[in-house]
């Protein structure tokens, strides 16, 4: 199996997920998928299974929201992604049990613009 990279995007099953956790769009038809984009390194997700990540949301509703960085990524229909990276939510999730799949993978430029997020949640 190949483990996601830091900056990698993934799509994992998120559901279960409670309160105001993000979840899949419709759990209810069988659509229990989510991207998130990895923050934790490489290292980290090697020795453990696990990644770090930030969830990203398609929902309009966050255009122009500070709270929430736009991105937009082409490789066709199936490894594209647009939507809203949540800057407020770090979440741990096991890659493998969760059925990850790495599809895209952001700029060095974009994790440089995510990575004050991640430290200010963290308090480094």
């Amino acid at each position: 199996m190949k483990f996601p990279e830091q900056k990698d995007i993934v799509i994992i099953d998120a559901e279960p997920h409670s309160g105001r956790e993000y979840g899949g769009h419709a759990p209810q038809n069988g659509n229990i998928r989510r991207h998130m984009v990895v923050m934790s390194s490489s290292s980290y997700t090697r020795a453990t299974g696990m990644i770090l990540a930030m969830p990203i949301t398609t929902s309009l509703r966050y255009v122009n929201n500070p709270r929430y960085f736009p991105i937009l990524l082409t490789g066709g229909h199936k490894n594209g992604v647009k939507g809203f990276i949540a800057l407020w939510q770090l979440q741990n999730f096991d890659f493998i049990s969760r059925n990850g799949e790495v599809v895209n993978q952001i700029s060095d430029k974009i994790y440089k613009e995510l990575l004050p997020y991640v430290k200010d949640m963290l308090g480094l």
